[in-house]
């Protein structure tokens, strides 16, 4: 039983390892996906809505005068493509669905740590589940 219960904490140790080093990269993920497409859009949209007069309005308040129409456009072109970058890095790892399945099989190890400490559990039953749950995360060595 000591030795599943060790098994069972250093995979708990490994799964909580995983979320807290991928949690935050998914979140800036996130962020700069809609950040950047907000601002890819907002660029974009400035000559869209507001025509020439907006360009025109924009040049005369720099100095010298910038060729704005392409500033916008190539500020909204690397806006768009940093977002559709963050985007497909999320999807082609699996992050969110990684870290899904890596949280609740935390809170599974820790319950299955629970119950075997306290002789809730056979060790038998205990063995099968800690076996199901690392299969759940079996992306995590």
């Amino acid at each position: 039983m000591e030795d599943l219960l060790q098994k069972i904490i250093t995979k708990r140790n490994k799964v909580h390892a995983f979320v807290v080093k991928h949690e935050p990269r998914n979140k800036i993920l996130i962020n700069t996906a809609i950040i950047c497409g907000v601002l890819g859009t907002g660029l974009a949209g400035i000559p869209a809505i507001g025509g020439a007069s907006a360009i025109d309005s924009i040049k005369a308040a720099t100095q010298p005068n910038l060729p704005v129409w392409q500033l916008l456009c190539i500020g909204a072109a690397l806006s768009t493509m940093v977002a559709t970058i963050a985007t497909t890095l999320r999807s082609n790892h699996d992050t969110s669905n990684r870290l899904a399945k890596a949280q609740a099989c935390e809170a599974k190890l820790e319950m299955l740590e629970l119950l075997l400490t306290s002789h809730q559990i056979e060790t038998k039953q205990a063995i099968e589940k800690y076996g199901e749950y690392s299969a759940d995360v079996g992306f995590i060595r």
